[in-house]
């Protein structure tokens, strides 16, 4: 089992390729219909277009009717809250072409390095123009992303859930200080993050705050703006919800 790739649902099919195109991704052919798709979103079509960077892949996905918007209040540790860490050897490059395309900056005063406790990484978290969160991350040698990121209310239960989809902890800590602060966005910003990863694909990022603002309830409909999808491969077919809400669906 793994994770195949991350799914975005937009609001314009058109603008949100040429936003992820500027930041590197490339589109496989054209954006396609999928029902089987739509019947499990619970909307009258989808239309779906993977892209890829390296290794790696994300799915958008355009629904009639349209899901609602994305919570523009939502802050980085709001439970809905869930980034794709794409990797870059050059992130100040790579910061000026998102801005160019219209990315939102989450991270205060441009990308941040994070001091030794925390891996010394230089990172930058953003949003597209949906508000989707995006972090880039500085590593060199490598392309793709390198996990995603949510926000979790209980770290020991979602490590148990991902669990039996075969992802398994192999690193967690504690992230504080300024620098953290500035990368989230917010002052006081302390994640406890477990790091999951199967034997293949990217990793996952349980993120969790502590209380305060990521409690608040997060019940997005399947077809909304804010509910990403992991897709993972070797489970029983279906959507499924981990126990903070989060949409996965699993594929044969």
């Amino acid at each position: 089992m793994s994770i195949l790739r991350l799914a975005r649902n937009v609001s314009n099919m058109e603008r949100l390729t040429a936003f992820y195109t500027a930041l590197g991704f490339q589109p496989q052919g054209n954006a396609q219909d999928d029902t089987t798709l739509a019947a499990l979103l619970g909307v009258a079509q989808a239309q779906t277009l993977r892209l890829t960077l390296g290794p790696c892949e994300i799915e958008l996905t355009q629904t009639t009717p349209p899901g609602g918007p994305y919570p523009r209040q939502a802050r980085a540790d709001a439970r809905l809250f869930q980034h794709i860490a794409v990797l870059t050897p050059n992130i100040a490059a790579a910061v000026t072409r998102a801005l160019a395309a219209g990315a939102l900056p989450i991270s205060e005063g441009g990308p941040v390095q994070l001091p030794p406790a925390s891996g010394s990484v230089v990172a930058w978290k953003f949003r597209d123009p949906d508000l989707h969160p995006v972090e880039f991350l500085e590593r060199q040698g490598q392309t793709g992303y390198d996990h995603s990121g949510i926000v979790v209310t209980n770290s020991a239960a979602s490590t148990t859930f991902y669990g039996q989809f075969g992802l398994q902890p192999v690193h967690s800590q504690t992230n504080t200080g300024p620098e953290q602060s500035r990368l989230d966005g917010f002052a006081g910003a302390a994640p406890y993050i477990t790091t999951l990863r199967a034997q293949t694909g990217p990793g996952l990022e349980l993120l969790n705050y502590g209380g305060g603002n990521h409690g608040r309830a997060f019940a997005p409909a399947p077809a909304d703006i804010a509910a990403d999808r992991l897709i993972i491969s070797g489970a029983t077919p279906g959507l499924l919800r981990d126990p903070d809400g989060h949409w996965m669906l699993a594929e044969a």
